[in-house]
């Protein structure tokens, strides 16, 4: 009995799908009133009797288009025969009086590409009565625009504070920004506009790896809360600084009602006397952050020689890896700094050194961490040293100054006097080091090339015609070789040590490549957080790599005009954007997101592929 049940519905499915397959395809157009006042709404449905895919909507001259395309479907059975249709809809609005033409439109479907017919629409003059319905409309939506603007500023704040607004130039701020939202409001999208420059300060951004909300009441009113960005800033200079406002664009949708709310409800004011009757509108919205201006106290006069800039609360350790050695043989000197402070921003130490000492550039380590409350760890400074001449050399006590915030004076730290005997090595004569090596360089010094032997004894008698022979000319001439492409290649080091803008130009794709590469990591793991920044930080690097524009600049208003000089179409740009936007969106609403990662993926690589084809 089972067996023939379902013998029946099979049968039932393939008659059924033998059916669709079988229909004639139609693709129509049709429009709901024909001709039509000047101003007047019109709605143009495009529908198709079967599945469909890749619609083109022709040009609407003449018209505005006021939405669309909206796409419907529906399955009919009829003496079952089953059959789909598929309809897209355009609302339009006549722009002034005249006969026009609106061209087909196109669709495929079942491998073939269907058009439809063409509509021919005659435009009206408007009554007197139409004119002033007309305006009627048009205030009620000024009217209705208004006071969702009204409603949502009240109901979405963002606001900037700073911990500090009077500081020393250099002392650290904290600014953080964050986000209000009333549990009510329904944003359907919602990104950055323009981020904040921070000119005149040196800025670090700290980690904001997830929205992380919850509930406020400012004035009475409960919010939603969160954190969305969080910056670090050490004033560069003396005086007032403003630090820019941050923008955030908003699509809120709000329930518009015909008939006013019963009670104490949010939007009973704004939709009381609404005309549009019950249904749901988008509104845009950008919050913004009010400007804050710092004052930037100028450190004062009478600093110690010493000084160069350094202001917190820091310590030092110096010392030697070994006080006794040998003519042509290194030795180390490290300096450690640490505490809390501008860390990052201090200049090498200024060490005295006696003549006859070889020091190189120092090799810097940074251990510094920036939180909200302060920069702290360390920074070390490693010397290399070589001394050319024996004896017992003094090395004057190292001292280092900064500024100390808490007692607002300057401190000098001093380390003790180092005493360092140099013993005559066994191949001084021959201890002499070309300048500018590596560390890694001078450590070999004494180990991969061999001295000159004075001694004779050891050596290998040859026949008196040896410097006749061509490995005695070969040797003569190698070393004049060698050293030719030596000059070579350190010329070639030093033009490109020259031309650091051009070196990172040149980078940009590859590391571009590099973080969508990583993403698509990310993305296999479900790691949506982290994917949607490291796809954030593969768009943003690119371009400030690429264009060479700082990080405090790089708003999409001067990235569009950049890359408009550089003859980028308005359409990479504008694709260039959107796929920024909606990395952005997905990362800081997650749960609002209508975009899939793959798709996000995807439009990154072929901006920045189609933009490195531009960009030279």
């Amino acid at each position: 009995m089972n067996m023939k049940r379902s013998f029946i519905r099979i049968l039932f499915l393939v008659i059924t799908q033998y059916s669709i397959l079988a229909q004639d395809i139609e693709f129509t157009a049709s429009v709901d009133q024909n001709p039509v006042p000047v101003g007047e709404r019109i709605t143009i449905t495009y529908n198709i009797n079967a599945e469909g895919a890749d619609f083109k909507g022709p040009s609407f001259k003449g018209f505005t288009v006021m939405g669309g395309p909206m796409q419907g479907q529906s399955v009919h059975i009829v003496n079952g025969r089953m059959s789909r249709s598929l309809s897209f809809s355009y609302i339009l609005t006549a722009d002034k009086v005249g006969t026009y033409t609106i061209d087909p439109a196109y669709i495929s479907s079942r491998g073939n590409t269907y058009k439809s017919n063409s509509l021919k629409i005659q435009v009206l003059p408007e009554s007197d009565v139409q004119k002033q319905q007309r305006k009627q409309e048009q205030d009620k939506e000024k009217t209705v625009n208004q006071q969702a603007n009204d409603i949502l500023k009240k109901n979405i704040l963002l606001k900037a504070e700073v911990n500090k607004r009077s500081v020393r130039q250099g002392e650290q701020i904290t600014a953080t920004y964050r986000l209000y939202i009333h549990p009510q409001l329904n944003p359907i999208q919602m990104n950055p506009k323009k981020i904040p420059s921070f000119d005149g300060f040196w800025t670090t951004d700290l980690n904001v790896e997830k929205l992380n909300w919850q509930r406020e009441v400012i004035n009475g009113i409960v919010y939603n809360s969160a954190i969305i960005k969080q910056v670090v800033l050490l004033p560069q200079r003396s005086g007032k600084l403003q630090i820019d406002p941050y923008e955030f664009e908003f699509i809120v949708r709000l329930k518009v009602e015909g008939q006013k709310r019963r009670s104490g409800g949010l939007f009973d004011d704004f939709f009381g006397d609404s005309f549009f009757g019950d249904s749901y509108r988008d509104f845009n919205y950008t919050a913004k952050s009010e400007p804050i201006t710092i004052n930037s106290i100028a450190l004062p006069e009478g600093a110690p020689e010493s000084f160069s800039g350094a202001v917190g609360n820091i310590s030092m350790e110096a010392n030697f890896d070994k006080t006794n050695t040998k003519t042509g043989e290194p030795i180390t000197l490290k300096i450690k700094l640490f505490g809390t402070g501008n860390l990052k921003l201090i200049d090498s130490p200024n060490i005295k050194f006696p003549p006859g000492f070889d020091v190189y550039d120092p090799k810097i380590s940074d251990n510094t961490s920036v939180t909200s409350s302060g920069m702290v760890g360390s920074v070390t400074y490693e010397y290399i040293v070589i001394p050319r001449n024996a004896g017992l050399f003094r090395i004057e006590p190292i001292n280092f100054s900064y500024f100390d915030i808490n007692s607002s004076k300057y401190k000098t730290l001093n380390s003790s006097e180092f005493n360092i005997k140099v013993e005559k090595g066994i191949n001084n004569e021959n201890s002499n080091i070309v300048s500018g090596v590596r560390k890694e360089e001078v450590e070999l010094i004494g180990k991969d090339i061999r001295f000159v032997k004075l001694s004779t004894n050891s050596l290998k008698r040859y026949p008196e015609l040896f410097f006749k022979s061509y490995l005695f000319w070969s040797l003569q001439v190698l070393p004049l070789i060698l050293l030719l492409l030596l000059l070579l290649y350190r010329r070639k080091r030093l033009k490109e040590a020259q031309d650091m803008l051009q070196f990172r130009t040149r980078k940009a794709t590859h590391l571009a490549r590099k973080r969508l590469a990583s993403a698509k990591k990310l993305l296999k793991h479900n790691e949506n957080d982290r994917f949607y920044e490291e796809i954030n930080r593969a768009l943003w690097g690119y371009l400030s790599d690429k264009l060479i524009i700082p990080n405090s600049d790089l708003t999409k208003d001067n990235v569009k005009i950049i890359l408009q000089g550089r003859n980028v179409s308005d359409e990479l740009i504008d694709k260039f954007m959107k796929t920024l936007d909606e990395a952005e969106f997905a990362r800081y609403a997650p749960s609002a997101a209508n975009v899939k990662n793959e798709i996000i993926y995807k439009d990154a690589v072929e901006v920045i592929t189609n933009m490195e084809g531009i960009i030279k």
